[in-house]
């Protein structure tokens, strides 16, 4: 059998009655804790990217769907869907155009994008219409299959959208697993 001083007890009990007061007790506080649960699942959905070379604008973030770390694995003929969110122009231009670039060691595949995809104004942009006045935000949809001629490699992936000035609104570049 244990013998504990008066002290000892009193210790415990003050300690019991701390964390029983630590639990949280208002619906605020489980609010807060599903919010801090499901914010980290949010943030890493997101897509990886590298900034275009020269410094060219990116979007706030990006998410292509299946995608959370690089390389992402794209299956030609399947459908790829990708928003980029926050974009904001710099310019104000009546026409957007969106391009897409895919290279290996630095070489250029030849991958054009479908002449149905490149005007962004008519296929793509949410959240605002052109013409887009400088300073404009909004986001970009890519919704396609890409059908590319090349499988089995991973290829440098760079898709952007440019004004009619020819100047970059926003570029992001990716690897990607190419299979067939």
């Amino acid at each position: 059998m244990y013998y504990y001083s008066k002290h000892t007890i009193t210790y415990l009990l003050a300690a019991q009655r701390s964390v029983e007061h630590s639990i949280p007790q208002s619906p605020k506080m489980y609010k807060f804790l599903l919010i801090a649960a499901l914010l980290p699942a949010i943030v890493f959905g997101q897509t990886p990217f590298r900034a275009c070379s020269g410094g060219r604008p990116t979007p706030a973030s990006l998410n292509i769907a299946g995608c959370s770390t690089l390389p992402c694995s794209i299956i030609s003929g399947v459908p790829l869907v990708a928003t980029a969110m926050g974009i904001t122009t710099t310019v104000a231009t009546p026409t957007v155009d969106a391009y897409i670039t895919a290279r290996l060691l630095g070489l250029d595949l030849g991958f054009q994008i479908p002449e149905d995809l490149q005007n962004a104004c008519a296929v793509g942009i949410t959240g605002a219409s052109c013409p887009l006045a400088a300073g404009q935000t909004f986001d970009y949809t890519l919704n396609y299959s890409l059908v590319l001629p090349i499988t089995g490699i991973v290829a440098q992936v760079e898709v952007g959208l440019t004004a009619a000035d020819g100047s970059t609104i926003t570029c992001v570049e990716i690897d990607a697993s190419i299979s067939g």
